[in-house]
């Protein structure tokens, strides 16, 4: 048999809040680190052939594409550490406004 048992909701704006510089702090690292490899990325002909020319030119297409999508990358966690700080701060206030509805003295 289930036990459908209910204790709550519980959140921690601390933690939640640390989770959100731990995020900026990752998007940081990526960001530094696409910065740092992107000039490894960009490739010159072997020679002035056709063969040579081509295969550069695609590769350094690629590279672009790669580094575009590096950079959404890094703005969707940026975003996601805003979006976490934006929740955190409102479940607060909406906490307060609860507990004030109450005649409870807010924290």
């Amino acid at each position: 048999m289930s036990n459908n048992e209910f204790d709550g909701v519980r959140f921690d704006a601390s933690t939640a809040l640390a989770a959100a510089s731990q995020l900026d702090a990752l998007a940081d690292r990526m960001a530094g680190g696409m910065e740092v490899e992107q000039v490894k990325l960009n490739i010159a002909p072997a020679g002035a052939d056709e063969v040579s020319v081509s295969a550069a030119q695609t590769l350094n297409a690629v590279a672009a594409q790669f580094a575009t999508a590096g950079g959404e990358g890094v703005n969707e966690v940026r975003q996601l550490a805003a979006a976490l700080r934006a929740q955190a701060a409102n479940f607060g206030q909406v906490e307060e406004e609860s507990m004030a509805g109450f005649g409870a003295p807010t924290v």
